[in-house]
């Protein structure tokens, strides 16, 4: 964003508008009111480069930048003083090589979160995490290499989290095991019904974990650019964790 200002203000028209109490200007019928959104995410990975620019200089920017991010929809969203509304900062992707110099700079998990506190980011209601397997191999217990975190050592995620911004729920925001026919994660239909069934378990075991998103229920037509992650191959064809996910515990 160029204006942390329009931010905000955007945020909060957003969260009027979807607060369970807006009523269209055009609705001149029913006079229903729009369904109510409690639960906001600010950005998406933002120690990755596709989402958010790394470095300036020789120098990480992204860190400032978050936390002028989170802290104008934080903001934004709880100027409404509606009751249950909550805003998730954080989204970070699970690994970064720390490296702002390099042709493409990105942020480890942590070292974010540290700068992110450094640089001012103070209020949420929840911290979210994308915990992405790093190679087909990798199984959600599977405790990564460098400084990488996915759900096998989640815990140092949270445990950080506590240190720098209180004890706050964990939202898991994307998580996922893509299938063929992507050419570089795929694991088979089989594996990912059972690594589905081992990650909602690992979440329930992790009590701070108060959300799990599977990332997501259809694959894309793009295999080039898109995720073949689904409980449905593109053509509507249920795999092996569509029915995983049904008997999961609700």
């Amino acid at each position: 964003p160029n204006n942390y200002n329009d931010l905000r203000n955007f945020a909060y028209a957003a969260a009027e508008r979807y607060s369970g109490h807006y009523i269209p200007v055009n609705d001149t019928g029913d006079e229903v009111a729009l369904p109510a959104v409690k639960k906001w995410l600010a950005w998406n990975e933002p120690n990755n480069p596709n989402w958010l620019k790394q470095s300036s200089g020789g120098q990480f920017v992204s860190p400032r930048s978050y936390a002028r991010i989170c802290n104008a929809i934080y903001t934004g969203v709880h100027l409404t003083n509606f009751a249950g509304e909550q805003v998730a900062c954080g989204a970070t992707g699970p690994r970064g090589n720390n490296q702002a110099s390099s042709s493409r700079p990105s942020m480890s998990p942590l070292a974010f979160m540290r700068a992110a506190r450094k640089a001012g980011m103070r209020k949420m209601d929840a911290y979210a995490h994308h915990p992405y397997y790093g190679k087909p191999t990798e199984s959600p217990a599977s405790t990564p290499n460098g400084g990488a975190v996915t759900l096998g050592n989640i815990r140092t995620l949270i445990a950080l989290s506590n240190k720098l911004f209180g004890r706050k729920p964990i939202w898991i925001t994307e998580y996922g095991y893509q299938t063929k026919p992507d050419r570089l994660f795929a694991v088979s239909y089989a594996n990912q019904a059972r690594y589905l069934a081992q990650a909602y378990a690992i979440a329930r075991s992790t009590p701070q974990i108060a959300m799990m998103i599977w990332f997501m229920l259809k694959d894309d037509t793009n295999i080039d650019q898109g995720w073949q992650s689904g409980f449905l191959t593109a053509t509507g064809k249920k795999k092996p964790a569509f029915n995983a996910f049904r008997r999961l515990p609700h």
